[in-house]
């Protein structure tokens, strides 16, 4: 029902669904030059998986993610030593889950194995307040080599280890 000889009058989303299908086109576009661009890049210069640098045994500094991705296993130690006993252990344990423990006597000592990447950092972390007066101390070990060590002295004096 318009005035006679007007043109239609066209759906309000007739228009975003234009731009859509030009957003979709833009996007396709552009994964279609990346996907080449990767591939120009990665794929060898005479097809067959070595190329000049390759077979003359030069890295083309693109390392395998085999390699990079080299798991180790550590042995780790954490131990308190004190006068009193310990209050509030809290731990960093394996596979990185945060572990308590309420009340121990000292000396106190949790061991176990976590697995990293090879070169990686891994963090290690150990506290407890001291029980009462007295000396309290913290040791980290990781495959046998002391990492961390700290002493505090008090009652109720917080210790922490970390590395």
């Amino acid at each position: 029902m318009g005035v006679p000889g007007a043109p239609e009058p066209r759906p309000a989303d007739e228009g975003a669904e234009s731009l859509k299908l030009i957003g979709t086109t833009v996007l396709v576009m552009a994964i279609v030059a990346l996907a080449v661009t990767l591939a120009v890049q990665l794929i060898p210069e005479n097809g067959r998986g070595d190329t000049s640098a390759r077979a003359a045994g030069q890295t083309t500094g693109m390392q395998p993610l085999a390699a990079a991705a080299k798991l180790v296993t550590h042995a780790v130690s954490y131990e308190l030593f004190g006068d009193s006993g310990v209050r509030n252990v809290t731990y960093v344990a394996q596979g990185a889950a945060i572990a308590q423990v309420l009340d121990a006597s000292t000396p106190w000592s949790k061991s176990f194995q976590r697995t990293g990447f090879e070169g990686g950092s891994e963090f290690y972390s150990v506290s407890a307040q001291n029980a009462g007066g007295g000396t309290l101390r913290c040791r980290i070990v990781v495959d046998g080599t002391v990492v961390s060590e700290k002493s505090v002295a008090g009652d109720r004096a917080m210790v922490t280890c970390v590395r």
